[in-house]
């Protein structure tokens, strides 16, 4: 590793939430650029950088710095420095001046050990004397914590935040309990704090070490999709995990299951374990969705053939889709589920012309903006996102709480006497949960959607399992209308869903192109959207979508995203830049929110809604940079073509560029063309309705690039990547106890 040392000139940016800092320090005589987590640095101070030198495509050789020491200046122009920075409460340019010239190279010493001497400077009274005494003893203190954490083994940033969350005993907490940081400091999880625990010597049979490594494999379950693990795959794992025999693990399990830190239960005579959370989130949704298919209809519809009849009768619908009208019509709870092309907009629609004209208000939603606003103008009816259906945001009591929550809940319940939500399959068993507390008794619940795609992104597969539960009544759509355009995309959808091959075609709506290698498809790629018939026809970046499998190799997300952005978004004069770390954003990129950001303010830029702005920016959104202001260090976010919002750079780790993204991102989404590089066989994600659910996105053309044996792999690699879930035995559990209600599996 590299060092450099010398003092600091400048500070010439901050990020005071993460402590990145750029400087200038006079090096050898030459004035150097520093980058790194320096949030403790200031300008006077003379330090020592371990890291790296880098050459950054904006700013040009730098040094990256890792790892930082510091000592205080000793020179009187460095120290008045120091004083200047404005880091001394009390003391500018003009005190600091003074101060030197007063006391030259004891001024530290002076402040610290006879502060009352400091009121002989002109302008400094006795009462400021201590002020600028206190102020330099606390950041002397602060500056020596921050170092004691970082010798735990804390990055600058998350040293930062622990001293924020434990103030000056910091130290003395964690090295208590390094365990304790999972929970209270954002950024550090088990891994993190486990390797700060093994630095300062803990056992690694502790029992708050097991504990911790058990509750973080629940947690790893979630964020994999799960609600729980069997006990046995749950011992196997945290045993592997933490180097530990599955004796002593299975101990703690036992002894954390009696202190209810976790839950175990029995399903289907196995053993399940879960994380509290879950446990709760998931038989909350069970008991909810239960009562609520028993509850009597706030609004009765006493026939609902006759009312079918009445209001729907000139409406062309097939048999089936009639039935599924009816079983929405004559349920309380009730599941519509059926692949592209099967009428599910239809049905929609008939169902809330007929709630409307029997005076039952209807709320249409679904989970991501994307599918919202298409469902909207698909049925000509407003559709909302699950969030903003339920008022995300920050409420009245603001002034004593200014955490973001949903507005509406038990207390608060949607004035809605129907709700349908479409896209179910993508809604995870948080925002179920969520979902059902605002839902008043006797309110109709239609869930509408897919039951062969993709599971949801969060924990749970609700769709699937309220299905298998055989508690609700539910209607499978069989029969597809071959449409003007897409009419191929939708058949091959079809055949592919029921284990046949897709019919391929050199032109039309469903096109396969051969290539011979990974490289080849890429080329082939790069060609297509530059030129010819596609890039005539349709805008690249607002109407075509690049789907991979996974995101990393040559057909990977990250490296298709690096080659197409620089052909279709090129660096120019006229386009502002910024870098996060080694990713240069670019006004005009295409890019992709990748977390829940539920406290983004975002303002529509035109008057296609009756509101105006709304809170909520949410993991698979999709937008293009409008503006970015190196000024101001901000860049606005232009989602669904109308929504702004603004980011500060400091924010910029939660979006990614998407001209390609992975085919679990584009759930909920519809684009006019969907083009699959694909190539090789034998990858666990290459199964049969990851390609089931890539070929339903696309609304008028697929292009398939690479090899027709990886297409023929993914139809017969039907191993679809369970889930342990437990929505349906709860379900089942609770009708066999209490009786089942409308029942009746159509």
């Amino acid at each position: 590793m590299t060092s450099i040392e010398g003092t600091v000139l400048e500070v010439t940016f901050r990020n005071e939430e993460n402590g990145w800092t750029v400087m200038s320090i006079d090096f050898r005589g030459v004035l150097t650029t520093a980058v790194g987590c320096m949030p403790h640095i200031h300008e006077g101070e003379y330090v020592r950088l371990f890291g790296a030198w880098t050459q950054h495509r904006l700013y040009g050789r730098q040094f990256a710095a890792t790892a930082v020491e510091t000592r205080l200046p000793n020179t009187a122009e460095s120290i008045r420095m120091f004083l200047s920075s404005g880091l001394i409460k009390g003391v500018g340019d003009v005190l600091a001046g003074r101060i030197v010239d007063k006391f030259g190279e004891k001024t530290f010493d002076v402040m610290e050990n006879s502060p009352e001497l400091l009121a002989e400077v002109k302008g400094i009274s006795a009462k400021l004397a201590r002020c600028i005494a206190e102020s330099f003893i606390e950041h002397v203190a602060v500056k020596q914590i921050m170092i004691d954490l970082q010798g735990m083994g804390l990055s600058v940033k998350q040293a930062l935040r622990a001293f924020e969350r434990y103030g000056s005993a910091a130290a003395a907490l964690i090295a208590q309990n390094p365990y304790r940081m999972i929970e209270d400091i954002a950024g550090i999880g088990f891994e993190r704090a486990d390797r700060i625990a093994q630095n300062l010597g803990v056992d690694k049979t502790s029992e708050y070490r097991i504990d911790n490594g058990i509750k973080h494999e629940l947690i790893c379950a979630m964020n994999d999709g799960h609600t729980c693990l069997p006990r046995a795959e749950l011992i196997r794992r945290a045993s592997r995990m933490l180097g530990v025999s599955e004796e002593l693990v299975a101990s703690r399990v036992s002894a954390m299951t009696f202190s209810e830190q976790i839950v175990q239960k029995f399903v289907n005579g196995v053993p399940a374990v879960f994380h509290l959370c879950a446990y709760i989130a998931e038989t909350d949704v069970a008991r909810r969705l239960y009562l609520l298919s028993c509850c009597a209809p706030r609004v009765p519809l006493n026939d609902a053939t006759e009312a079918y009849s009445e209001y729907a009768g000139g409406l062309e619908l097939s048999e089936e889709q009639e039935r599924a009208v009816l079983l929405a019509l004559s349920n309380q709870v009730c599941v519509i589920t059926g692949g592209p092309g099967t009428g599910k907009t239809t049905i929609i629609k008939t169902i809330i012309s007929i709630f409307e004209r029997r005076g039952i208000t209807t709320a249409l939603c679904a989970p991501t903006g994307r599918a919202a606003k298409r469902i909207e103008q698909a049925s000509g009816r407003e559709a909302r996102t699950i969030h903003r259906l339920l008022e995300y945001g920050i409420g009245e009591e603001a002034e004593f709480d200014d955490s973001a929550r949903f507005m509406r809940n038990e207390d608060n319940p949607l004035e809605a006497e129907a709700v349908i939500v479409d896209e179910a399959s993508m809604v995870d068993i948080f925002l179920m949960r969520s979902l059902l507390r605002a839902l008043s008794d006797g309110t109709r619940l239609v869930f509408v959607g897919d039951a062969d795609q993709l599971p949801s992104v969060g924990p749970g597969n609700v769709l699937r399992d309220m299905i298998n539960s055989g508690a609700f009544p539910v209607m499978k759509l069989t029969k597809f209308y071959r449409q003007k355009e897409g009419g191929n995309i939708v058949e091959n959808a079809h055949r592919v869903n029921r284990g046949e091959y897709p019919e391929f075609y050199t032109t039309g709506d469903f096109i396969f192109i051969p290539e011979s290698g990974p490289e080849e498809v890429l080329d082939r790629l790069k060609k297509l959207i530059t030129g010819g018939e596609l890039a005539e026809k349709y805008d690249i970046l607002e109407d075509v979508q690049i789907l991979c499998p996974v995101k990393r190799g040559v057909l990977g997300v990250y490296n298709i995203n690096n080659q197409i952005r620089e052909l279709l978004n090129p660096r120019l004069a006229s386009k502002q830049e910024t870098a996060l770390r080694e990713t240069v954003f670019r006004e005009g990129d295409k890019v992709m929110q990748t977390k829940n950001n539920y406290g983004m303010e975002w303002y529509y830029t035109d008057d296609s809604s009756y509101y105006n702005k709304g809170l909520g920016v949410f993991n698979g959104d999709l937008g293009r940079i409008v503006s970015i202001d190196p000024e101001v260090k901000e860049l606005t976010i232009r989602f669904d073509g109308n929504r702004d919002a603004l980011y500060s750079f400091n924010e910029l780790e939660q979006i990614e560029h998407a001209y390609a993204v992975t085919v679990h991102k584009s759930q909920g989404s519809e684009f006019p063309v969907v083009i699959m590089p694909l190539f090789g066989s034998g990858g666990r994600f290459l199964s049969r309705n990851l390609l089931y659910t890539a070929l339903t996105r696309a609304m008028e053309k697929v292009i398939i690039i690479g090899q027709k044996s990886t297409v023929e792999y993914m139809v017969e690699n039907n191993r679809i990547l369970g889930r342990y879930t437990t929505l349906d035995h709860e379900i089942r559990e609770l009708a066999e106890v209490f009786g089942g209600c409308g029942s009746e599996r159509r």
